[in-house]
């Protein structure tokens, strides 16, 4: 396995960053079969974000979802597929979170995936030695198969 690059100026590689998911809570606009609803976000990252959300979506539901980004009023916009999901009973090793989907960018303007991009390094120079990791997407999942 190739290493990846050591990090430049408080900046981690561009494998690591693809990786890194930073707590960004948020209201947001999810819409689905033509019905919005008002959710957070709990985190963000280049990928996508995790959203709380109590009802069950099947995985490879495409959604859309709005949100602002701090200090700034223009909302971005982002066609997303559910990637995974957090469902109330099921238990999670790696962190505790809220019943919720885990939503991947499909369809993402290249001015606000640099906006993304842009807050992800902003807080990660800030705070570099804070590092959450996105839970990897199976195959399966990507396929859209149900686990």
């Amino acid at each position: 396995m190739k290493a990846a690059p050591a990090a430049r100026d408080g900046v981690p590689s561009e494998d690591v960053l693809r990786r890194i998911r930073i707590p960004f809570v948020r209201r947001a606009q999810l819409s689905r079969h033509g019905v919005s609803e008002e959710i957070f976000i709990i985190d963000l990252g280049l990928l996508g974000v995790f959203v709380e959300h109590p009802g069950v979506v099947p995985i490879g539901e495409p959604v859309m979802l709005r949100f602002p980004l701090p200090g700034n009023e223009i909302p971005l916009e982002a066609e997303c597929r559910v990637a995974w999901r957090h469902d109330p009973q099921q238990r999670l090793v790696s962190k505790q979170l809220p019943p919720g989907l885990g939503l991947e960018f499909v369809e993402l303007e290249e001015q606000h995936h640099a906006r993304i991009r842009e807050h992800v390094l902003d807080h990660v120079r800030r705070h570099p030695r804070v590092r959450r990791f996105l839970r990897h997407w199976p195959e399966a999942d990507r396929a859209g198969d149900d686990p």
